[in-house]
């Protein structure tokens, strides 16, 4: 533990049923960095958080072209673009702007822990040496936020640089639903081309991994390579699956005959790259995620999906995130033992969560995300789902790779959490040891029996 660091108890007073339960964060992006990366200081992330300010003030294209310099590292045409549109006044000035919210009140507490109460600036120097071991870095924050395991949403987990009994990997399985690419995206903002980005480069690394070259002719041969991949990466110590589609089309899955979607696997795959071919594009997603569902239930792996917002810039459409979506494909009978986590609180359709987990005996529901945008709007939720919903349904997590943003969001995780039981216990909603059961149930417990970690 560095020398400057403050105990996460010193700040976590008055949490009298929730301080002292060891966490399992059930979402988190821990290890995202590529071996030989370093994770970017967290002055990168309030630019990141801030980007929707920024793209609503200078032309669309110069934004795009921005962004896209910026990932592919070329300094050059990024710093012209940053003069000719003052990017990085704009940057900073959003930056600034969004001190205010619940997720700069996350962001201080967790650098106090971390790196104790010097100010901004000293902390952010302390970031950039500390930095080049970030997993001693985010060990320390584990420890001092009294977070026993995290699983992470990563491509890639070394389990020797990040060993398993601390950190286990959730994997994306939308890069095997999109072989043939998307349509051109005509929307405002880069977060879903970054997110079509990603998921294309997933799946290249997993064809490369299982010596495919090309894509297989037929999608029979398609749908053997995607089992065999999940199925290897799972005995590998994938503890779970996670949907992030969300942010490319509709949560509307569909149920697709294999004769419709072997048509539209052929017809994508003769077609010219980069043609619309939304009809097929969506029956083949259809088909490939339903495969998979069913892959999970055969597995016994859970799956997590993103519903609700995205990040703060235009790309997700948040009518297509609505959880409701969700409602047939979960009602597939063969899919009645896929255990489905729908993450993120679902904001703004956290009631409708509720809805579905009080419906589906298979359905579960994380605040993950929340503690660090919303700190009212939490307990609310809680509280909802708390006294509606039973006991084993609800877990806690971060949504975040920032060691700093993953204590302070810990903190008020437990804070939103120990207010609510708080309330309950006036209200005689509960009795004392029925609340330090739900603690410990939302904190830990409920994890572990999902993915059948040790306790």
């Amino acid at each position: 533990m560095s020398t400057s660091a403050m105990p996460f108890s010193g700040l976590a007073h008055n949490l009298a049923i929730t301080g002292s339960i060891p966490a399992i964060d059930h979402h988190s992006h821990a290890a995202y960095v590529r071996p030989g990366e370093r994770l970017d200081t967290f002055d990168a992330l309030e630019i990141e958080v801030a980007a929707g300010y920024v793209e609503s003030r200078i032309p669309a294209d110069a934004y795009r072209r921005y962004v896209r310099a910026m990932r592919a590292g070329d300094l050059e045409e990024a710093s012209g673009l940053a003069r000719q549109h003052d990017i990085d006044r704009l940057q900073n000035a959003g930056r600034v702007l969004y001190e205010t919210t619940g997720f700069g009140r996350a962001l201080r507490l967790g650098c106090d822990v971390l790196y104790g109460p010097v100010g901004r600036d000293r902390q952010l120097e302390i970031a950039r040496e500390r930095l080049g071991d970030y997993r001693r870095l985010y060990d320390e924050a584990l420890a001092l936020s009294s977070t026993s395991m995290v699983l992470t949403d990563v491509p890639e987990l070394d389990p020797v640089a990040w060993p398993a009994e601390r950190y286990r990997q959730i994997a994306r399985i939308d890069p095997y639903m999109y072989p043939f690419g998307h349509d051109p995206y005509t929307g405002r903002g880069f977060d879903t081309p970054r997110f079509a980005a990603i998921l294309a480069e997933k799946l290249s690394t997993e064809l490369h991994n299982h010596g495919i070259g090309a894509l297989p002719d037929t999608l029979d041969e398609y749908c053997e390579f995607v089992t065999r991949s999940l199925t290897q990466r799972v005995s590998a110590g994938v503890a779970g699956f996670k949907i992030v589609s969300a942010y490319l089309r509709s949560l509307n899955f569909e149920q697709v005959d294999i004769g419709e979607a072997r048509d539209a696997y052929r017809l994508l795959r003769h077609a010219t790259p980069g043609q619309p071919r939304p009809q097929a594009r969506q029956a083949l997603s259809d088909y490939l995620v339903n495969v998979m569902a069913h892959l999970a239930v055969e597995l016994d792996v859970p799956v997590q999906i993103h519903v609700g917002i995205g990040h703060s810039e235009p790309g997700l459409r948040i009518a297509n995130a609505n959880p409701l979506l969700l409602e047939e494909f979960l009602n597939t009978p063969s899919l009645n033992r896929m255990r489905v986590i729908l993450i993120h609180g679902g904001y703004p359709y956290s009631s409708q969560l509720g809805a579905l987990a009080h419906s589906l005996g298979n359905v579960y529901l994380d605040y993950s995300w929340m503690p660090y945008l919303h700190t009212h709007l939490t307990e609310r939720v809680l509280q909802e789902w708390l006294e509606f919903l039973p006991a084993h349904k609800v877990v806690y997590g971060t949504d975040t790779a920032h060691p700093e943003v993953h204590v302070g969001a810990t903190l008020r995780a437990r804070e939103a959490l120990e207010n609510v039981l708080q309330t309950g216990l006036s209200d005689r909603l509960w009795t004392a040891a029925q609340a330090t059961t739900l603690a410990e149930r939302v904190l830990s417990r409920n994890v572990s029996d999902l993915y059948g970690l040790p306790r």
